[in-house]
């Protein structure tokens, strides 16, 4: 302690007239200076020169005594080893790594704090843009070797040591990073000084923050024509009685809740949820595999779906064929029941993991273990609950009984990570013994080191904390003994999954509005942010760009190749977006994908491994929603729970190059549609035929019928004039034209 105090005995000093009864805070503020500094046994206030890329709650060198620091602190050559150095979020007033002072009155505070740290730049390592991002309470000014390359929320004009900032900031933004793109010109090769001012509001502000990283700018997003993820979004709208999705897509219904059950009799329950496709003969085969289907029900339940992709009579007509459906029997004496299967994951060994989110108490054959609130891993092929070499089917006892939501697994098959909704509402991880057998392992809990502030994050790190399970009390009660250990409360952990770019873990928090994500260093983890949600995205769609509300309920997440984050929501107004893997907060890229038909929540989101194909459910729906059109060109309702398959359309269903919908009933050879483009008037014509019967059906994208002409009469080259001028703006619209037996669907443009 004394080596402590003499080192900042100047530091101390600089205050002058300082109250005696902050001194304590002021050591608070020197120790957390040294422990949290990440720089081990540093015993100075020199911080070495650090690395590029600069990540979130690195140390930074300070000067927090109100002083007119005029213009040459700025400088590469300036001295700063006098000033104290500490980890980031450095400030006061809210949660912080490193608090400093703001003086020795609180109505009179300093209006300026100062920044500082070397970083070694190669600039062969440099793209030609650098993105800094900067979390600023509230104003701020960026130098990079005295040059100033970024002014935030500061008024424009000459800066001084008193200038306040242009603005306040305030509930969330306080946390946020706002992304800022820097020439790579702007570096030398070596060593360069990064200078930052943070200027307060006024005198009596209640707090100031600072932190920043720094990185390459993320590369653009490039759309691959036919990529699943290669669509123009939605218009933003309030559910209708209809689902509606991307004009590039189609989709197909699969299992519908009353269907009967191909083998083992009875029908299919509701309340369709995870949804995850297991191809069949290894990760290369796509278009032969099952479909696990969770039934959020009590009793709850599991169907497995024989699935294959048909490509149809010269592969003009590719659609999904149903070969077996049954349920997975969990009525053993070991296994009881399961209750309210919610959320799960596919394995990268080709099982299948259900989430129990009931625990409802007891403990029905007396085996020690409660009989709800577990994960279950079932292998598709048989539609069994593994039994982990005791033959006898068994739940995942040492993963612990909680909410389960889901669970996902890394490549390697040694670590699971997955979250409650109720209870402890914590982020989990696990790690097993054996890899690829998760009947045994040790659990933790994430526990940040600062809590969450205005649902974002106050720092970005945090802590594994190891939780007992070796015995059935400790595994029965892990969860609370998880809160016990200081587990953090996310308000309802949804989904985690894995980002296939990144490396990082992704996890939705229904309460907070969020998806967050960090990188896992073992025992730590750092770089935890806030991925999307808690703001208004600017939506592109055909026509023009919608803000849109990124809403409440997060629920399912899941990643395609190209690192798309697809998040669906069970709340709002039940959308599934798409957020490019590019997307920052402050520099937002987001899709909106689609939305569910009135009464429905989308439900599961999977691929299949070629991300050709997707698959995922429709949870009860209302009753009396309308008719649409699928790609078999059969009308569909979603009226009651459903699973379903989309695509590309060059993928699923009718080739778009083909007129006809019919083979051998070809209307190609005898009707026309024109002019395509059109500005309101269609004209179908007909040729070569007199006598048969006309039906015309016109469709709009999302399969809703919009007019009809039926029973018409016509002669030898007959024109049929269909009138679209009643229907605003620029649309995609569907004929369904049927002359006696021939039938064909023709695609046609409207254009104001």
């Amino acid at each position: 302690m004394k080596k402590r105090i003499l080192l900042y005995s100047s530091f101390l000093l600089s205050y002058g007239g300082f109250a005696q009864t902050n001194l304590g805070l002021l050591e608070t503020s020197l120790q957390v200076s040294k422990t949290n500094s990440n720089l081990g046994s540093l015993t100075n206030a020199v911080l070495p020169a650090a690395q590029f890329p600069l990540a979130k709650g690195s140390s930074w060198s300070f000067l927090d005594n109100g002083s007119d620091q005029g213009t040459a602190w700025k400088e590469l050559q300036f001295d700063n080893t006098s000033w104290n150095a500490a980890a980031a979020p450095l400030g006061y007033g809210d949660p912080m790594k490193t608090t400093i002072s703001y003086g020795s009155t609180s109505s009179d505070k300093f209006i300026t704090s100062y920044f500082s740290r070397d970083i070694q730049i190669d600039l062969t390592q440099l793209e030609d843009m650098v993105e800094i991002g900067l979390r600023r309470d509230d104003g701020a000014v960026i130098y990079i070797n005295g040059v100033e390359v970024v002014r935030d929320n500061m008024p424009a004009g000459a800066i001084t040591y008193l200038t306040f900032s242009s603005g306040i900031v305030d509930g969330a933004d306080e946390k946020r990073y706002f992304s800022h793109y820097i020439p790579k010109s702007a570096f030398q090769d070596g060593i360069n000084r990064i200078s930052v001012e943070i200027h307060n509001r006024d005198e009596s502000s209640s707090d100031i923050g600072f932190d920043m990283y720094m990185r390459n700018k993320l590369a653009d997003y490039t759309c691959e024509e036919g990529h699943i993820a290669c669509f123009t979004s939605i218009i933003p709208t309030a559910q209708t009685p209809l689902m509606i999705y991307p004009q590039e897509q189609r989709f197909q219904m699969l299992f519908k809740q009353g269907d009967q059950y191909m083998t083992g009799g009875g029908t299919v329950p509701g309340n369709h949820d995870f949804t995850g496709y297991i191809p069949s003969q290894g990760a290369t085969q796509n278009s032969l595999g099952y479909l696990s289907i969770n039934h959020e029900n009590s009793p709850g339940g599991v169907s497995i779906l024989d699935i294959s992709l048909n490509l149809g009579q010269d592969n003009l007509k590719p659609l999904w064929s149903l070969s077996d459906s049954r349920s997975v029997d969990f009525s053993g004496p070991s296994l009881v029941k399961t209750q309210r299967n919610c959320s799960g994951g596919v394995t990268p060994w080709g099982t299948v993991i259900t989430a129990e989110e009931s625990t409802t108490s007891g403990d029905a054959n007396g085996d020690g273990y409660e009989d709800l609130g577990w994960l279950v891993e079932i292998d598709p092929v048989t539609a069994q609950v593994m039994d982990y070499g005791t033959g006898t089917p068994q739940k995942l006892w040492a993963m612990g009984r909680m909410n389960h939501e889901n669970v996902v697994i890394t490549a390697d098959g040694t670590t699971a990570y997955y979250g409650e909704d109720g209870g402890t509402h914590c982020v989990y991880k696990f790690v097993a013994d054996t890899p690829n057998n998760f009947s045994e392992g040790t659990v933790y809990v994430l526990k940040l080191d600062l809590d969450l502030s205005n649902n974002e994050p106050s720092s970005s790190t945090a802590t594994w904390i190891m939780v007992p399970n070796t015995t059935q009390a400790d595994r029965n009660n892990l969860r609370t003994v998880a809160a016990a250990l200081g587990g953090t409360d996310f308000n309802g952990v949804e989904d985690c999954e894995i980002g296939p770019i990144d490396g990082k873990i992704y996890f939705a928090s229904k309460g907070k509005g969020r998806v967050y994500s960090f990188k896992d260093d073992g025992m730590t983890i750092s770089e935890f942010s806030t991925f999307v949600g808690g703001l208004s995205y600017p939506i592109q769609t055909d026509g023009e760009i919608i803000t849109e509300p990124w809403g409440s309920g997060n629920d399912n997440l899941a990643f395609d190749d190209k690192g798309n984050l697809w998040v669906i929501q069970d709340g709002g107004r039940n959308y599934i977006w798409v957020v490019r893997p590019n997307h920052t907060q402050s520099d937002p890229q987001v899709l909106l994908h689609s939305s569910m038909p009135v009464g429905a929540e989308p439900t599961g989101l999977t691929f299949t491994p070629d991300y050709k194909y997707g698959f995922f459910s429709v949870q009860h729906p209302s009753g009396s929603n309308e008719s649409q059109l699928d790609a078999t060109g059969s009308e569909i309702s979603f009226n009651a729970s459903a699973a379903l398959v989309f695509s590309n359309e060059k993928f699923l269903g009718q080739q778009e190059s083909l007129n006809v919908d019919y083979p051998n009933h070809s209307l190609a050879s005898i009707a026309t549609v024109y002019p395509n483009p059109t500005n309101g008037i269609l004209t179908v014509a007909i040729n070569e035929v007199s006598g048969e019967p006309i039906t015309i059906e016109v469709y709009d994208i999302v399969g809703r019928k919009v007019t009809e002409l039926t029973d018409v009469s016509n002669g030898m080259d007959q024109k049929i004039s269909v009138n679209l001028t009643p229907y605003d703006g620029n649309q995609l619209f569907v004929l369904q034209v049927q002359v006696g037996s021939k039938k064909g669907s023709f695609k046609v443009m409207k254009s104001n």
